[in-house]
């Protein structure tokens, strides 16, 4: 990606599908794509975020308004010092024709954390 910093260094992206949503979170501390992302939202750094989306992904994200079926595995990323996670958002419906300059305004830092969908 062309970003450096130490806390952009190692970085893995992970593709949202239809059958696959991705969640990243930091159950150590709050590990976080700084130099991508920007500052880390404060529920990011929660102890409940940091729990919950491990032990029950599915309640935490329909609660933060993403709900997914049943159909859908949820795959939960840990950062962590030595490895940030980022979320390729799924391309939205009806936005096939758009060229990548189209499409960035589009993708919010929450669908790169994987919390929220396009």
């Amino acid at each position: 990606l062309g970003i450096g910093g130490p806390e952009g260094d190692h970085m893995v992206v992970v593709e949202n599908t239809p059958a696959v949503h991705n969640v990243v979170v930091c159950t150590l501390c709050s590990c976080y794509p700084w130099p991508t992302l920007g500052l880390p939202p404060t529920w990011y750094k929660s102890p409940a975020y940091r729990s919950r989306a491990v032990r029950e992904p599915r309640a935490l994200l329909a609660e933060m308004g993403t709900s997914l079926g049943d159909d859908v595995e949820i795959r939960v990323w840990d950062s962590s010092a030595e490895m940030r996670y980022l979320v390729l958002p799924e391309q939205p419906a009806g936005t096939d024709g758009m060229t990548a300059e189209e499409l960035a305004p589009l993708v919010t830092r929450d669908s790169m954390i994987g919390v929220e969908r396009l």
